[in-house]
């Protein structure tokens, strides 16, 4: 992974969605459930992707500095992209 800072960026950008897709398909599954089921969900989804984070912190804690923030940035941003658009509920309405 550490060949190459473009591989870095490209795997960091890879387990950022594959993390941000989950926790959103996560999300899509418990829209219609109760508030409790949603937001325990919701919370969730936020500790693991946290956890992601501090495993992939671990996993490059010997590398140098430049390489571990080629490796979070895409990872955090791409995650940034599955939050961006809200998820769709409720009947529409033309109002």
């Amino acid at each position: 992974m550490t060949g190459s800072p473009w591989l870095t960026a490209l795997a960091g950008a890879a387990l950022g969605a594959l993390a941000g897709w989950l926790s959103r398909s996560a999300l899509k599954r418990v829209l219609h459930a109760s508030d409790p089921v949603f937001y325990s969900v919701f919370v969730g989804g936020i500790f693991a992707r946290l956890l992601v984070l501090i495993a992939a912190v671990w996993q490059l804690r010997r590398e140098s500095y430049t390489i571990i923030v080629l490796f979070i940035a895409p990872m955090v941003v791409v995650q940034m992209f599955f939050e961006a658009f809200p998820l769709k509920h409720g009947p529409k309405s033309d109002t």
